[in-house]
This record gives structure tokens, C-alpha cells and sequence, in this order.
């Protein structure tokens, strides 16, 4: 069909208008080529914050406080594999290394309570830690000890077996 402003023979996109996409972004942004976007004058979104930003620090606080006594407390060998996990707890900066090797057996959204329980973490490399949240954790060797913790939480998977 043909445009009704232009009058070419083009592919309507507007069927009430009877317009083409060119005609049809000159309608509703003035030029053929739609809307445009200008970084330095555009809009920025601004960044969500916690409503209360010192409560998020005293977490994070509690956790690396948390994540340092099962460091020490750790033979620093995946639970699941047996591979070399790092030996060195803060880099330089003070910030804590490889955060992923503490794999809550039992989510933390799920039981908040057992968020800082030394008995709900093993200590995974980032593949095992991956596979454990992610993938089938019914297959997984370390199963069997964390179902004798948490039968409760796991019961579902042990149902897969």
C-alpha cells in the first residue's frame, strides 16, 4: 500500500494513519529517523539506595566479620572437588578475596537466620559453588552431609534421587 503523506509504495507501520515508518517519525518526533538520544543532555536515572545506608554497611560488617572466622576455620580445599582454594583472606585494598568459596548450604533469603551458622557454609570453588546454587545439587557428594544438617530445606531435591 502506499503512504498516504508521501505517497511512495512502502510497508505501513501506522494502519490508522496509513503511514509509512519514515512519514509515520516525522509525526511523532518531527524528523524521518525517530527519536533521539542525547547523552549529554539526556536524563540520568538516579542510583537506588537502601533506605538506610549504615544498616547495609553493618551487614556487610557482620558478614566479612562471619566469612573471616570460617576462613580459619577452613583446610582451604573445595568440600565437593578437593581443589586448592585461596589461602589469603584480604587483598591489599582490605577487601575480602573469593567471597564465592562460603556457599550457604541453606539460602540466606530463604533462612536468615542461619546466615552467620558455621554449620551452613561450605567452602566451594567458584565451579562447585555454581553448581550447587545453580545446578543439581541432588548429584552433588556434599549432599548427603548437608541433608543430615538441613533435611528440612533440602527436602525436595532428596526426592530426586
Amino acid at each position: 500500500m502506499s503512504c498516504k503523506k508521501c505517497g511512495l509504495e512502502k510497508e505501513l507501520v501506522n494502519k490508522h494513519f496509513k503511514l509509512c515508518r519514515e512519514c509515520n517519525n516525522e509525526r511523532l518526533y518531527g524528523n524521518k529517523f525517530g527519536k533521539r538520544y542525547d547523552m549529554s543532555t539526556s536524563k540520568k536515572k538516579p542510583l537506588k539506595r537502601t533506605k538506610n545506608k549504615s544498616r547495609t554497611k553493618e551487614k556487610i560488617l557482620k558478614d566479612e566479620e562471619f566469612y573471616e572466622k570460617c576462613f580459619n576455620n577452613s583446610n582451604h580445599r573445595c568440600e565437593e572437588c578437593n581443589k586448592s582454594l585461596p589461602k589469603k583472606f584480604r587483598n591489599e585494598d582490605g577487601r575480602v578475596l573469593a567471597r564465592f568459596r562460603y556457599s550457604h548450604i541453606v539460602p540466606k533469603s530463604v533462612a536468615p537466620k542461619l546466615r552467620h551458622n558455621i554449620l551452613n557454609i561450605n567452602h566451594l570453588c567458584l565451579e562447585c559453588h555454581q553448581e550447587w546454587e545453580n545446578g543439581a545439587k541432588h548429584l552433588m557428594k556434599i549432599f548427603a552431609k548437608n541433608y543430615e544438617l538441613f533435611p528440612q530445606f533440602l527436602m525436595r531435591w532428596k526426592s530426586k534421587l
